[in-house]
């Protein structure tokens, strides 16, 4: 991930009162289970507890409990009065979040988000997050501006600033491993910096929404990792689990067309045979256009890879011939195709040109008698189209695997957002209706392979698919 310096970052951790932050956490990293047990121990108890006590309930000598509570003591949870402790409230509540992070089904999600925010005066966030001061739930607004889809999260991931490098390089370092999960002890380690800095370091990228401090228990201590917020943990995961990879045997792939603008290529063929001599058409019983027997022997004899007892053939024919009316480039009248004046000038273009002239031309549809018209519209097509952006450079691949990473917006139930889902927040991912699915394929197999972006075949008897050069140049732009 590249950071670039168009947002100016304005997270102050002067702000608040930080240091004591840091403080604590260099102590909680350094935590073993006996330490997190007594920890607990004091937070569920009442507010004045009698070392006897405490020792007899977990079990220690007060010989063995009195070097923790020293320890523990310089977090600013307790005091000592005679042979007891006394608990500050204030602290208790902080402690009572932070020890949430060594439950093993812990999530640093939006619930520990708010938490966090809620230590910074509530008169800084405004600025900090270039909110309205006026804002009824400053929370909801946050979520709004910065986090509330993918797209919107990543175009602040890309525009943020950070002034210190080892940022983004931690940043990379953990949205570049396999997990996303980085120990904080490697962390230290690479980039040769304090328990401090790295302390401070996190709380920054915290602040900013990036990552997250989380503990795993290691032995008989706990050990700092660095994760991703939970919810854009979960989108990247299922992004890496639903990579669609090539298939290895690319070779054995039947391709249902040679060429990458073979149906350009047959539209051409069409119209050239039709300008030196107009087609005799016939009408089959199901309304379909098609040639005469003469005219198709001819047709076929143009078009590479096209045999008259190809399986739908007819269909395929009444396609081309359905697509040149469309675009106004031929006709049928008295029952012949004739070419327009406009065919002689789209001959004239490179095919690269046939083919834009094609996908920009306002009157090209997808044609399909199994979709429904409502969805056929232009914004869900082009939003199908999207969804080859995925695997633009991964080669052959089939289409019933494609189809689970496919999350484009074809409908209100199909647009990514961050949504409040019971006591948990997550990004809820598309579902589509068997038409949707047929409308994406539709796209891909139909409608982007008329203009060469795509090419389609077999594999193994299920159909499979590839981005052409052509569509690898025209959709990287």
């Amino acid at each position: 991930m590249e950071m670039s310096s168009v947002r100016k970052n304005k997270i102050n951790l002067s702000d608040y009162n930080y240091r004591q932050d840091i403080e604590n956490r260099l102590l909680m990293g350094q935590f073993s289970t006996t330490d997190l047990e007594i920890l607990e121990e004091i937070l569920y108890s009442s507010i004045k507890i009698p070392v006897r006590k405490l020792a007899k309930s977990v079990d220690l000598e007060e010989t063995e409990l009195m070097p923790i509570l020293e320890k523990l003591s310089k977090t600013g949870l307790f005091v000592f009065d005679d042979d007891s402790i006394i608990v500050d409230k204030e602290m208790r509540k902080y402690f009572e979040s932070q020890i949430l992070k060594f439950d093993p089904d812990f999530n640093p999600g939006m619930d520990y988000l708010q938490g966090l925010l809620r230590k910074v005066p509530i008169h800084v966030l405004p600025t900090w997050y270039s909110i309205s001061k006026s804002s009824n739930n400053i929370f909801d607004s946050i979520i709004e501006k910065y986090l509330f889809t993918p797209q919107i999260f990543q175009r602040y991931l890309l525009e943020l600033n950070f002034p210190n490098s080892t940022l983004s390089s931690i940043v990379k370092d953990v949205y570049e491993s396999r997990n996303f999960e980085v120990y904080a002890k490697d962390i230290i380690e690479k980039y040769g910096i304090s328990r401090e800095q790295f302390e401070e370091n996190l709380l920054h990228l915290e602040f900013n929404f990036i990552c997250y401090l989380g503990y795993k228990k290691v032995d008989d201590q706990w050990r700092e990792v660095v994760t991703p917020f939970h919810e854009w943990k979960e989108y990247l995961t299922f992004l890496r689990d639903t990579e669609t990879r090539p298939i290895s045997a690319s070779q054995n792939v039947q391709r249902r067309r040679l060429q990458d603008f073979s149906f350009i290529q047959d539209l051409s063929a069409i119209l050239t045979l039709a300008k030196k001599q107009p087609f005799p058409m016939e009408v089959s019983t199901n309304g379909q256009l098609s040639l005469s027997k003469a005219s198709l022997a001819a047709l076929l004899a143009k078009c590479e890879g096209l045999k008259e007892g190809d399986y739908q053939l007819s269909d395929y024919l009444h396609r081309l011939i359905s697509k040149l009316r469309m675009l106004k480039l031929a006709d049928v009248v008295d029952g012949r195709l004739y070419a327009l004046d406009a065919a002689n000038d789209w001959l004239d273009l490179r095919i690269e040109n046939r083919a834009m002239f094609m996908y920009r031309h306002p009157l090209n549809q997808l044609i399909s008698k199994d979709i429904p018209a409502h969805l056929m519209t232009d914004r869900n097509i082009r939003e199908a189209e999207k969804s080859i952006m995925r695997i633009l450079n991964t080669g052959w691949v089939l289409f019933d695997d494609f189809i689970k990473g496919v999350i484009v917006p074809l409908g209100e139930d199909s647009n990514i957002m961050l949504k409040r889902t019971g006591k948990s927040w997550r990004y809820a991912l598309p579902s589509y209706t068997d038409e949707e699915r047929a409308l994406i394929k539709a796209t891909i197999f139909d409608w982007l392979f008329e203009i060469g972006v795509i090419a389609v075949g077999t594999y193994q008897e299920q159909d499979c698919f590839c981005v052409t050069a052509f569509g690898q140049s025209l959709f990287a732009k």
